[in-house]
């Protein structure tokens, strides 16, 4: 793995929260915030893992059009970067049960057996990154 990719997978594991971008039903991006624990643990950032409401707007975005980015800032380091790539809805049921923490019953009543439980996977394709270092701005670009 690049040292690019690596300093993006630490920026991943880092952060709290993802912002995502997705394109609304009037064909405008809409952003919104991602609680980012799913991905603290990942040694790779091929796949990253989101849970997300089935009802919510930013589900049914996705259905129409699953192109998305990702946008995550760290303060402390002036690290932050862009994401671009695809979502899909992870509908095995294993795979979800995989995904499930008891602390998601605040907004899944029923657990994971919740009909409105969802795990959105987002795959990588691109990506944008940025670093203040010794007083020195760069930006990476590159293909996944």
């Amino acid at each position: 793995m690049s040292n690019t990719k690596k300093e993006i997978l630490e920026v991943v594991k880092t952060c709290d929260v993802a912002f995502v971008s997705t394109i609304n039903l009037e064909n405008f991006p809409e952003t919104r915030a991602l609680v980012n624990d799913l991905n603290r643990e990942i040694a790779d950032v091929a796949n990253l893992y989101f849970v997300a409401d089935l009802g919510s707007p930013k589900v049914e975005q996705i259905k129409k059009n699953n192109c998305a980015s990702l946008y995550y800032y760290v303060p402390e380091t002036m690290e932050n970067m862009i994401l671009f790539g695809k979502f899909e809805l992870v509908t095995d049921k294993s795979r979800k049960d995989a995904f499930w923490k008891d602390e998601f019953l605040q907004y899944y009543k029923n657990g994971k057996e919740d009909e409105k439980y969802c795990v959105l996977n987002f795959i990588p394709t691109g990506y944008k990154y940025y670093t203040l270092k010794n007083g020195n701005y760069s930006k990476n670009e590159g293909k996944f």
